[in-house]
This record gives structure tokens, C-alpha cells and sequence, in this order.
């Protein structure tokens, strides 16, 4: 069996948490590729961005694996520009997703009620004073995240319910249901305590922080994370950015 992750921190915690499994390969790759990649293959599952789903209404979904954020801690984070009235753009840079691009646009129509459309640049693009959103390892490689806004708690405070950045999922409803049979317990006794080993090389406050805060990102989901990726996958339809609600094919 194939697995498929997307390239960040939280992705890499999870493969550490799971047990040995021999008939696994792992595959780290851009989280916007992943669900293209399930698509294509079978025998392979997959953690897929939430709002793929908008797009891939037929992959079923772990009802118990997943990465779901309830606090501070993020995979991206918000730079907005100082002494502004308005937004008038705003840039996507890192592993962005259909999360980053669809998530960013209701949230800046629920908290400016302005329309806009996210661009999306190139890596060498350079954060000064511009409204931007960074998704994945460089808010901690460089500490951009002390002076963003986590996402993830913009997102929570948006649904009232954790958010659910990542999804297991799969075109093969055997291989998911396979997987989490033989891992769905590799994640009841939580994290480590530090994650210093882990993260060599990153600047100690990003190290601590995300040792203090891990605490709050979940991978075995309970009722309410599943409640958050029912609401956050209706906010589309109700923002009209697509024309129908659909039934999540959870297993």
C-alpha cells in the first residue's frame, strides 16, 4: 500500500506516531498533487487538504485519522500589512492548497466583507509589507509565525469547531479501512513532551513553541473535528462558490 503526505512538520510528527508497518510506502509530496496522485492509483490512501473534497466528492474518509487543529498551533499563517483600511490582494506562498485558497477568500469576505481572489507566487518572493498567507515549513524555518496570525485559529473561531486541515482518505474504501484497523491506536498515548531531537536545526523558539502547542493538534478525531470538516466543507455552497452540499463518504 501506497501512503501519500503532504511535505510539512505535523505530517512528519504523524509518521514518526505510527507503528512499523512493512506493506507501507511512504511518499512525501506538495499537498496539492496528493489527491491527483489517489486518483490515479489504487491500493493507496492518501492526507488530502479538507476542501479537496469540494472537487473529489467520491474518495471515501477516515472517520478516525486525521490533523485536526484546536488552538494556536498552524500549518499557515496570515502577514497582513500595517496602517490598512481594506484588503485589496492577497498573495499565497509555501505547500499551498485548496485550503489556503478557498478558506482565505470566505474568511476575508467574513471578516472585511471584501471580495477578492488570492494569488498565488513563486518561492522566492519576498514577504515585505504585503498581505500574505504562508502555508507550511517556513513560518517555523525562519519564525515567520511569531509575526503572523495562526490560520488555524482564525479558521476555528470562523466554524466554532476545530479545524481539520488534513483528511485520510482514499478512491479505495478496503485499503482506508485496512489502515486505520491496524493504526487507529498508535495515537492514544499523544506526543512527545519536546520535539528537540525532531526539529534539528530549526531556531529554538520555533522548537518550543511547537513542543508547547502540539498538544492541541489531534490526529485520532473525535465527534467534534468530524463536526468541523461537515461545516467547514458546507461554507463554499453558502458562500456561493459552488452550487451544492454533499455527503462525506466518512468510514
Amino acid at each position: 500500500m501506497k501512503f501519500y503526505l503532504p511535505q510539512n512538520i505535523f505530517t512528519r510528527i504523524l509518521r514518526t506516531e505510527l507503528s512499523e508497518d512493512n506493506d507501507i510506502g511512504f511518499q512525501f509530496l506538495p499537498s496539492a498533487l496528493i489527491s491527483k496522485k489517489l486518483m490515479t492509483e489504487d491500493d493507496a490512501i492518501g492526507l488530502i487538504p479538507s476542501m479537496d473534497l469540494v472537487t473529489y466528492k467520491d474518495f471515501f474518509v477516515s472517520a478516525e485519522i486525521g490533523i485536526s487543529f484546536n488552538a494556536l498551533l498552524s500549518n499557515s499563517y496570515l502577514h497582513f500589512k500595517e496602517n490598512q483600511t481594506t484588503i485589496d490582494k492577497l498573495f499565497l506562498k509555501g505547500d499551498i492548497s485548496s485550503n489556503e485558497a478557498l478558506l482565505s477568500k470566505i474568511l476575508l469576505k467574513e471578516m472585511y466583507d471584501i471580495d477578492i481572489t488570492p494569488r498565488l507566487v513563486t518561492p522566492e518572493f519576498m514577504v515585505q509589507d504585503e498581505n500574505i498567507l504562508i502555508a507550511g515549513d517556513e513560518n517555523y524555518e525562519k519564525e515567520l509565525f511569531l509575526n503572523g496570525l495562526s490560520f488555524a485559529e482564525e479558521i476555528i473561531e470562523l466554524i466554532n469547531a476545530p479545524y481539520v486541515n488534513f483528511l485520510l482518505a482514499s478512491k479505495d474504501d478496503s485499503a482506508l479501512k485496512s489502515f486505520v484497523i491496524n493504526h487507529r491506536d498508535d495515537f492514544i498515548s499523544g506526543h512527545p513532551d519536546s520535539f528537540e531531537n525532531f526539529l534539528v536545526g530549526y531556531p529554538s523558539q520555533s522548537v518550543e513553541f511547537i513542543s508547547v502547542n502540539m498538544q492541541h493538534v489531534i490526529f485520532d478525531l473525535e465527534d467534534q473535528d468530524l463536526e468541523g470538516i461537515k461545516t467547514l466543507l458546507q461554507l463554499p455552497y453558502y458562500h456561493g462558490i459552488t452550487n451544492d452540499l454533499f455527503e462525506i463518504k466518512f468510514v
